[in-house]
């Protein structure tokens, strides 16, 4: 394997000289800086990250963790970020987490040994073991779609609020009984999107003085499969719903299946909102009300600050709270 050493001596420079290219250092004449770049050509020479790194301070590269890679809500999330990383000259390298925890922790490690400058982060719920990590090691974070109470800079959205918006529009259109379907609950705080969606949901039905009945509402996975489930499971129960909120796209996809399995249709009988505005939404039969989230502005903004925050600028805000919208569709009747 071909070293600094070797393009030095066939160049008839010093390693230094060599270095210097390497690190687009201005104080090299073009004709030697030429020379060096071709001699590293035919010679196949590519410098050590490691050994670039401990010059420069930087690698150019950030580590980006998502929950469940195959959910295109993610999808967009990374497109935006590594749009925005590509722009500053940034590389990215992709890490699945499978929503677990353990994983999550792993990456964190194998991130930091990748020489990694920073890390954006997306979890169901951010933790204290995460934060210590992230800490300990001392790795720039900034979470995407996630907030924390801990001091670490996040984009989001408001999502009380846009569950609130919502139910409140199925209000309008006269449902009273309106069933939802939220993700895992069990063990998380009020930071995780299921409890702030819930949340949203029981204020708006508190403020329009209609009865939260626990029939109504049921635990989906974040799946289309999980949302079925939690779909029949509520269809079926003795209060019959006129509408059903999912707070996820892909789970409301299987609360439409479970409406039609149930010798039902929608919106005729049963109306459905989605959360998220992902492509699918506006191909489904019928196509899907939804709240959207900014995905790619989510993804775009948390790349900007992580990059800031490692280039050693001033960060304005921390806390970046993105706007939401009812996007309207035909999933939805006045009863």
């Amino acid at each position: 394997m071909p070293t600094i050493e070797d393009v030095a001596r066939l160049a008839n420079v010093s390693i230094a000289t060599v270095s210097r290219v390497f690190n687009n250092k201005p104080d090299v004449s073009p004709k030697t800086r030429e020379r060096v770049l071709e001699i590293a050509k035919e010679l196949g020479y590519e410098p050590s990250m490691p050994a670039r790194s401990l010059i420069k301070g930087k690698t150019g590269i950030i580590g980006l963790i998502v929950p469940d890679i195959s959910n295109p809500y993610y999808s967009e999330i990374v497109r935006g970020i590594e749009d925005t990383c590509r722009i500053r000259g940034y590389n990215v390298i992709l890490c699945n987490a499978d929503n677990k925890r353990e994983k999550e922790l792993e990456y964190i490690d194998i991130l930091k040994n990748r020489w990694v400058d920073g890390v954006i982060f997306h979890c169901d719920y951010f933790s204290e073991e995460h934060y210590e990590a992230f800490t300990r090691k001392k790795i720039p974070v900034v979470l995407a779609g996630r907030a924390t109470s801990y001091d670490v800079p996040y984009v989001t959205i408001d999502n009380v609020k846009a569950a609130y918006d919502a139910i409140n529009y199925l209000i309008s259109l006269g449902h009273k009984r309106i069933g939802l379907i939220h993700g895992p609950l069990e063990g998380m705080k009020e930071t995780v999107d299921s409890v702030e969606r819930l949340i949203g949901y029981k204020k708006a039905l508190g403020e329009a003085g209609l009865e939260v009945c626990d029939e109504l509402i049921a635990e989906g996975d974040f799946k289309a499969k999980g949302g079925y489930k939690a779909a029949v499971k509520i269809l079926k129960a003795g209060v019959k719903p006129t509408a059903i909120f999912a707070v996820s796209d892909i789970m409301a996809f299987g609360a439409l299946n479970a409406v039609f399995d149930c010798g039902l249709k929608c919106p005729e009988d049963v109306s459905v909102v989605g959360f998220d505005n992902i492509d699918l939404s506006e191909i489904t039969r019928p196509p899907l009300t939804t709240v959207a989230q900014p995905m790619y502005e989510i993804g775009s903004v948390a790349a900007d600050i992580l990059m800031n925050l490692i280039n050693g600028e001033s960060i304005e805000r921390k806390r970046i709270i993105l706007d939401h919208k009812l996007v309207i569709r035909n999933s939805c009747k006045r009863v």
